[in-house]
């Protein structure tokens, strides 16, 4: 026995790197934020599929994304626990945290109705030894990259979304608070307990106004933008780059970060310099990297590419952060991979919004404005840039980030690796019409046509003989988009062949119009809609854990975190939901008029005798009223009123309130806003 084990021994010492590598676990989920099903099929288009040699699916040209070579799909609901539209942070919550993270809208991996954090696949997976990373093109304290490594009642409050990333002890949360100029015993909260432990060991976006102060933002030098070499970077004017901050508490959350063990990067050169110290990261230290790469959300691809070059691409730092992961874990690593402006493409009508006076009008086919200046009636667009145009970068940024994760998948030394692709919700209702026609064949004045032309008998006689029969658009290759590719920063992009040329022409079903937002200037031309989303999946263990998506018909977004969960090999303290027995009898609170100005009636509905209570708090999570003390109420529908004052008998300021209710051990809340 003894010399059986020493020759087993000794072949496992002799095995291959490759094959040891096989122990090694990683999971990569992609969420496209707002990403439905017609922004994939408007970036391919433009990217050549129907033309000649591209028609096919046995042809060698026949274009494929990343996302379409992903050989498991599926359609996956998308609703929250308290609403048929969700948003964004239950969206993500749901994958995230599995069953019980089917919460409320605004509410971050935390339940509604008992206020208990939700351990996250993220926090497990650090717990047990992987390597951990967030990488995203919105601000790294947004909705999607927040529900897996941040606990908290509202999505807005991201200062302290900011605090919790670069805390894994409530001594490091405190020493947050109490670093700034000013003490405030309101802000010392405490860290949710499933982040106790926990090190993001990358962290990768936009979103610098969240770690920066408010008054001198580059007190210690890291508002500047730097490139690998630590000299300023200059943007078209040549000024310096400088970010902003916003934290209110004046606290400089860079610097701590650096005195933790980050390696700080705010620019695209920086970044790619990381390729050239990964031996600073292994198992055996605390180096991390953080970069931000804009004071909010980083730049439309469109626009990086026109006007801030400086700014990473998102294939960029998803590359960086599996170099980085890598070697920061003998185990593997779990990364989330956010392509976040895809929604606010949506939400903004790109490419569908114009102005008359101060309202929305709804248009298509027209130069885009940039960025999010139309919701301020700014007109400031890029010649010749259309909103398929953004829309087209925008998803093709993400896929070439899917393409990195594909790439580290096939390469059979890395170990085993899932791939998780999908969304959390829909948005903007986006559709592809048709195509732009500078010749109006259709003589209707739009310029916009969706079919190649009819066949004509060129006789002029319209009999059933097949003869003397032009085929309308055949001559000319077809009716297909009319599209170029050009290369930018290592990588092609699709841009339309010319000014008249056939262009992708889309609309927005959730628009001013329609949406019940209204077409005043300031609001917000798209909303989110309640359509089903799209999933994909593959690995490299014979689709072992990928096919668990097929076969079931629909999913539920919650069927998601088992198959990263069961991959992993970890467990979460929350894998359910509440058993019923340990709710109460309280039912939901409402609240109208919502928003309200001096008055506000909220209700609650019981179902037997308890002992609630009614309170209402502040943004900062400050108590400000007791609406009802603690006291037996009768079932039925109880109206308590509140007149916008505080205990003190002073009217509250303008801003978003949140009133709960509890009863035992159950927790139900309103989110109000008090306009003034």
């Amino acid at each position: 026995m003894r010399r059986t084990l020493q020759w087993a021994l000794m072949l496992l010492l002799c095995l291959p790197a490759s094959l040891t590598a096989q122990t090694r676990k990683h999971v990569i989920l992609y969420i496209g934020d707002g990403h439905g099903i017609a922004p994939r099929t408007a970036t391919r288009m433009a990217l050549g599929q129907g033309r000649p040699g591209s028609r096919f699916s046995d042809e060698p040209n026949f274009h494929l994304l990343a996302q379409d070579r992903l050989r498991y799909n599926a359609m996956v609901t998308t609703h929250s626990l308290n609403s048929w539209i969700t948003d964004s942070a239950p969206g993500a919550s749901v994958y995230a945290v599995g069953k019980r993270g089917k919460i409320d809208n605004e509410f971050i991996s935390l339940d509604p109705e008992t206020f208990e954090p939700l351990e996250t696949i993220l926090e497990a997976a650090k717990k047990a030894g992987y390597a951990v990373g967030l990488v995203t093109t919105t601000r790294v304290t947004h909705a999607t990259p927040a529900a897996f490594a941040a606990h908290i009642w509202n999505r807005d409050l991201e200062d302290y979304i900011a605090a919790q990333y670069l805390s894994s002890s409530q001594e490091e949360y405190e020493a947050i608070f109490n670093a700034g100029p000013g003490y405030d015993p309101a802000r010392d909260w405490v860290l949710p307990e499933p982040k106790v432990g926990v090190e993001i060991d990358v962290i990768l976006g936009g979103g610098a106004r969240h770690f920066l102060p408010r008054n001198n933002p580059d007190v210690n030098g890291n508002a500047t933008v730097r490139d690998r070499n630590g000299q300023p970077i200059t943007d078209g004017n040549g000024q310096p780059v400088v970010l902003s901050g916003r934290r209110s508490d004046n606290v400089d959350l860079i610097e701590i970060a650096k005195d933790r063990g980050y390696v700080y990067v705010n620019s695209r050169d920086a970044l790619l310099g990381i390729l050239d110290r990964l031996d600073e990261f292994s198992p055996e230290n605390d180096a991390k990297l953080l970069g931000l790469f804009s004071s909010s959300h980083r730049s439309y691809e469109a626009e990086r590419q026109q006007l801030y070059p400086w700014e990473p691409a998102l294939w960029e730092m998803t590359m960086v952060a599996i170099e980085v992961l890598k070697r920061k874990s003998d185990k593997g690593f779990f990364l989330v991979v956010e392509g976040g402006r895809i929604d606010h493409l949506e939400h903004a009508n790109a490419g569908g919004i114009g102005y008359e006076g101060d309202r929305y009008t709804v248009v298509a086919d027209v130069e885009a404005i940039i960025a999010d200046d139309v919701y301020g009636g700014g007109t400031d667009r890029l010649a010749g840039v259309y909103g398929s145009d953004y829309m087209i970068k925008e998803v093709l940024d993400f896929d070439y980030a899917i393409e990195e994760g594909l790439n580290f998948m096939n390469d059979a030394t890395a170990g085993q690796t899932l791939i998780l692709s999908t969304s959390d919700h829909e948005c903007g209702g986006f559709t592809v019409v048709g195509l732009h026609d500078a010749e109006d064949a259709q003589g209707n004045g739009t310029l916009i046509r969706t079919y190649a032309r009819q066949p004509e008998k060129t006789d002029g006689q319209f009999t059933p003989v097949p003869e003397n029969i032009d085929r309308g658009d055949d001559e000319i290759g077809g009716w297909f988009p009319e599209y170029e590719l050009v290369e930018f920063q290592g990588k092609l992009w699709p841009e339309p062949a010319g000014p008249n040329a056939r262009r992708i022409v889309i609309a927005y079903g959730s628009n001013p119009l329609v949406n019940g937002n209204g077409g005043t200037i300031g609001t917000t031309p798209g909303n989110h809609t309640p359509q089903d989303v799209w999933v994909g999946a593959d690995d490299n263990v014979d689709g072992a854990f990928a096919s668990r998506i097929t076969g079931r018909g629909l999913l539920d977004n919650t069927d998601l975190f088992p198959i990263m969960r069961d991959f992993l090999g970890v467990t979460t303290t929350s894998n359910e939901r509440l058993p019923d027995e340990k709710r109460s009898g309280l039912g939901a609170v409402e609240a109208y008029p919502n928003p309200f100005g001096e008055k506000l009636a909220v209700t609650l509905a019981i179902d037997r005798p308890q002992t609630v209570s009614l309170e209402v708090y502040n943004a900062l999570g400050q108590r400000v009223r007791v609406l009802q003390p603690s006291a037996q109420l009768t079932p039925g529908t109880h109206t308590i009123a509140w007149d916008g004052r505080d205990d003190t008998g002073a009217s509250v300021a303008s801003g978003l309130y949140l009133v709960v209710a509890r009863s035992g051990e159950q927790v139900v809340s309103r989110q109000v806003v008090r306009i003034r």
